[in-house]
This record gives structure tokens, sequence and C-alpha cells, in this order.
């Protein structure tokens, strides 16, 4: 059966993001959730498993009924399975065909494999032995800290209660499952390891450190990507390394909502603070987000469940919309859910712009699958608000149309304000991919993909976005940070990092440590180092530690790496003279110029 697949973040998904090296994170990655009458025409039942192909590649999948989903349509968990069988094309903008992709699906009598085959199929070697991590606990005092930051979503929750024990975090208060996974996670890597062949063996953080800057000082085309879990700090030294080498540096974003930001470049952001929307706005509209699985506390603190300075009653007050093209959690408590035919998130904009125009006479019955009467009540409920905000996920920007979807979608916002307050806000996944933006911004004048091989900043997406570089192979080196390439790359990609000199810097393994021939590992941002992030509202805020830490962190540890490529270079341009003071002689006075220094 040929069917469209879509992927999207989960909520069991979500908890496994910091025990990738799990059972449970293999599991809940290679499900299939599908319409029971597909699975019925198929023959087969729930909890089989299936084979999906496309041009790239094929794996398998086991299956969930679930009528949530349309007919025809097939929704897959991000990770490595549904990336396995993505092809690489961005279309010029960066992020592949995420969504809305034709894929061929059978029933199959193999059986499933785990998340750590999948990289070794790309060329990857496992590392899945126990962690060293940090001492055992020993019964002691406690001590309580209050109103910490969550770094996971980018939501930056400000009010989590840790409970600290012997420096580490023993429990977590007000965190979503997520927040609560990564403050407890116990599997971080306490040493660098380096492959070596086929296994790995610890190495000092001193050998970890020249090993990185002469990959980078000697490669011809390196790439640095991620960024977005990591603090602003880091990510100025990151930026400062990218343009001493010539090299590439690149974030989350170009894969995610990088077309946001260029339909925002295009026709501008009409935001706001997350603040203003729990207080003022009355409609609120998720189109192509999921904020349960992704951001599980965004309805409890800025919508759906939050009070409000100006609305008496905000639960009855609120009118929530969801636009998606599944039924998905967040839909199921929404006031009103409207399903879309997959990629018709542009036609859906365009006839609500109509609508607001007065032109609803132009439009057919149905636009993607959404009856008139719908669209025009629809429109109605935006146009009676006081207050609209919308927020926009990867369902539009990693579908078909990309950014011209963002694109019309602030087009509809700047028809509602002829009318009346309306704002958009994307819904930024990683707690500081959008400092990324900021600081790639600030400091370079573009937000992703920057490419300093010409001795200046250059952007242009599609050419200098990080999974466009690795499809091609033109990348030469890579040092991935706060990001896991490994989990959410193509599987192209991930066959030429394993090819390559790559670094990952991260405190915990990951599916990206499989393709690398180093992992050296940091202290955790919210834990047991600092640093400034920004909010999906861009406002920024101070991520501060809770312990100590026997780790560098990322700025620190960049640092160290930036000041070994400079001594590196210089220690090469001394030996380089020498070598020319050796082969030089004396010059008699009176003769003529020495044949070896004509011209020098």
């Amino acid at each position: 059966m040929k069917v469209m697949m879509n992927s999207g973040r989960t909520i069991k998904q979500g908890e496994q993001l910091y025990y990738k090296e799990s059972p449970e994170y293999s599991e809940q990655t290679s499900l299939c959730f599908i319409h029971p009458t597909d699975l019925f025409e198929m023959g087969i039942e729930e909890g089989d498993n299936v084979e999906i192909e496309t041009v790239t590649g094929k794996t398998v999948f086991k299956t969930i009924a679930s009528p949530d989903v349309a007919q025809g349509e097939i929704f897959l968990p991000c990770g490595p399975y549904a990336n396995f069988i993505l092809p690489p094309g961005t279309h010029s903008v960066g992020a592949p065909d995420f969504k809305t992709l034709m894929v061929e699906i059978r029933p199959t009598l193999k059986e499933l494999i785990s998340a750590w085959d999948l990289l070794e199929e790309e060329g990857g070697v496992r590392y899945d032995q126990p962690s060293s991590g940090r001492p055992t606990i020993s019964p002691g005092s406690t001590t309580t800290i209050k109103d910490v930051i969550c770094p996971l979503c980018g939501c930056l929750c400000d009010d989590i209660e840790l409970i600290i024990q012997e420096n580490r975090v023993v429990a977590c208060k007000n965190a979503c499952s997520l927040g609560n996974a990564k403050f407890l996670a116990k599997n971080r890597l306490m040493t660098p390891i380096k492959k070596v062949g086929n296994r790995w063996e610890e190495i000092s953080y001193e050998e970890a450190i020249r090993y990185t800057a002469d990959v980078l000082r000697n490669a011809k085309r390196p790439l640095l990507f991620g960024w977005s879990g990591t603090h602003s700090e880091a990510q100025c030294v990151g930026i400062q390394i990218a343009e001493y080498i010539g090299g590439i540096i690149d974030n989350c974003s170009s894969e995610c909502h990088g077309p946001s930001i260029m339909a925002i470049q295009e026709v501008g952001h009409p935001g706001c603070t997350l603040g203003q929307v729990r207080h003022r706005a009355d409609v609120v509209v998720y189109w192509g987000a999921n904020p349960l699985a992704a951001h599980p506390r965004h309805l409890s603190r800025y919508s759906t469940f939050s009070d409000s300075h100006f609305l008496e009653n905000a639960s009855c007050d609120r009118t929530i919309i969801v636009v998606d093209v599944r039924q998905s959690e967040t839909a199921k408590v929404a006031d009103e859910f409207i399903q879309i035919k997959s990629g018709g998130d542009y036609a859906v904009s365009s006839a609500l712009r109509a609508i607001i125009r007065g032109k609803e006479g132009v439009l057919p019955d149905s636009v993607a699958g959404v009856s008139k009467e719908t669209l025009i009540k629809f429109a109605r409920t935006l146009l009676n608000a006081k207050f609209g905000a919308f927020f926009t996920g990867i369902g539009l920007t990693q579908s078909r149309g990309k950014y011209k979807n963002v694109r019309n979608a602030i087009e509809l916002i700047d028809e509602l304000n002829r009318h009346t307050k309306y704002t958009l806000t994307p819904m930024r996944g990683h707690w500081n991919v959008n400092g990324t933006n900021q600081t790639f911004t600030f400091l370079t004048g573009y937000p992703y993909a920057v490419d300093f091989s010409r001795g200046i900043a250059y952007f242009n997406p599609g050419e200098t976005s990080a999974i466009d570089l690795l499809a091609r192979k033109e990348v030469d080196a890579c040092v991935i940070i706060g990001s896991d390439p490994g989990a959410h790359f193509p599987r192209a990609c991930n066959e030429h990092l394993a090819t390559i000199p790559t670094i990952v810097i991260d405190p915990f393994p990951i599916m990206s440590t499989a393709v690398a021939t180093l992992h050296i590992p940091v202290a955790m941002t919210g834990v047991d180092a600092e640093g400034i992030a920004y909010r999906m509202d861009t406002v920024p805020l101070m991520v501060k530690k809770v312990m100590d830490s026997i780790q560098p962190d990322d700025a620190g540890l960049l640092r160290r790496i930036l000041k070994a490529i400079q001594e590196g270079n210089a220690q090469q341009i001394a030996t380089h003279a020498s070598e020319i003071d050796a082969q030089s002689t004396i010059i008699p006075v009176g003769d003529g110029p020495h044949p070896h220094l004509s011209g020098s």
C-alpha cells in the first residue's frame, strides 16, 4: 500500500531523549501509527510488523492502530527509524520532507532491530557500555533549590524545584515528564571516549582537545553543527572558531524552524511575549503543533489551563483551536479541532484570508478536506477575538510548501490585524534554539547556515545548511554540540559523518556517538553549568547551575579548543619560517638577487 508519511514528537519518545542507548528509546521510535481500516486492508493486526520503504531505503516498524490518523496516512515518531528512510533533499531550504512524504508499506515477518543496529548499518559503532556515571549516593543531607529554569524546550519553565543530594539531582518538582527525565538522567559520560577500530577507549580531556583542534585546523570544509542544546556564551565561541578556521556553522533551526525564519525575513514577525498571550489572548490557535507532546506545560502556563489578569474566567473565556492533519493529544483537549489533509496548510490559510476580505464566494465547497462552512465559522471566531495568538509548529515547516506555509500564515495575521489584534509565535523546540538565531544574527548578520570559507559571512539555505552539505559529501570534518544528527538527520548524512572525523560534545551518549570518532562529555547547562538562553518568544533568561561540576562547560571547552587551534597554527607558521630560513643563504654585498629569494 502506498501511503503518506508524517513524523513528529510523541510524549513517550520525548521521555527517552536522554536515554537513547536504552531499549525503550528504540521501542518508542520504531512505532507506526496507522488507521485501523488500513490495517484491515493489509490483512494484519495491531502489533504486527510492517516494512516501510522509500527511494532511500527500508526498515521495520511495529504497528499501532490509531483512528486519529487519516486513512491513507501513517504517523511515525521522529527518531532514527523515521530518518533511516528519509531522502535528504531539502528543496533548497535546508529542511527535508519529514512530513508529506509518500512511502510504501507492506506486512513483514522481519524482526525489529535496535536503534544502535540502524546506526551500525549507517557505518557507526555502538556505544552501549554502562556509563561510569557519578559516584553512588550515600545517605546525607539534601538541599532544595527553587525557581530553577528547565533546559528542555523553548518554554524555559522557571518554577522548577530540585532536591540535591551529594552533588546529584535526586528529585524534581513542577517539571513535565520530559524535563523530569532530563534532570534525573544518570547515564552521563564522565570521560572522553575515542573510537579505536570497532571499540571505544577512554582518553584525557587534554588529548581530546588536541585531537579536535588538529582536526579543525587541517580540515578544508569543516562543519560545526547543533548549538540549540547549549548556552549562548558557548554559541559565541563557536562562531569565533568557525570564522577563524573558515568553516561553516549551522544550528538546529535549519531542519525545523529555519523555514519560519525565511518567511519572517520576507514579511516580518508579528510576535509578542508569552506573558501577553497568557493574560490577554481570548483565542489561541495551535497550527501544525502538538505542544502536549513537545512542550507539555505550554497549555498550563500560557493558554488552555492558565489563569489571566484580564480575562475573568480564562478557562471559559478563552477559545483554543487546533489545526492539524491528525487528532493529536492537544487537539483532544481543544475547544475546536480542524483536521486538514496533509500538505493543505497553504490552501487553508489562503481560504481564510479570502473570507476575511469578504471574498468567500470564490471558494469551492471544500478546501484541503475542510468544508466551506467550517472555514467561515473559523474565520468568524478569529475576527471576534479581542486579542488572538497563533502558535505555528513544524507541521508547517517540514511539509509541502515549507517557508511559504509560514509566510501565508503571517499574511493571514496581517489580514486579521486590520480588524483586531493578533500575533504569531513559532513553537521552538530545543531550549535554546531561538538563542542560536539571536547570537548568530548578532555576530554574523545571519540566523543559521553561515559559511566563512570566503573570508566573509555567507548565507544561503540549501547550499550552506548542514543536511545539504553532508548529503553532497562536501564536509570533511564535523563538530556536533547540543544536537543529535544521528537520531534526526537523513540516513545519507549519517553515512557521511561515519566516514570523516566527527567530534560529539554532549553530556550524554547519543545516537551521534555511534558515527563519531570522539565524544567529549561536558557539564549540563541548568544543572552544573550556567549561561544565557532565549525563550521561544525571544526573552533572554539566565539558566543557572545548581551544583558543582567536575567537567568543563561548553564555553570553557570551546575556548580551550580555539586556543589549541591558534597555538597549532602559530607553531606551524614558526616551523615553516624556520624551514625557509634554513634553506636561505647570506647574499654577498654587490651580488645580484639570490635565485631562491627572488620574488619573495
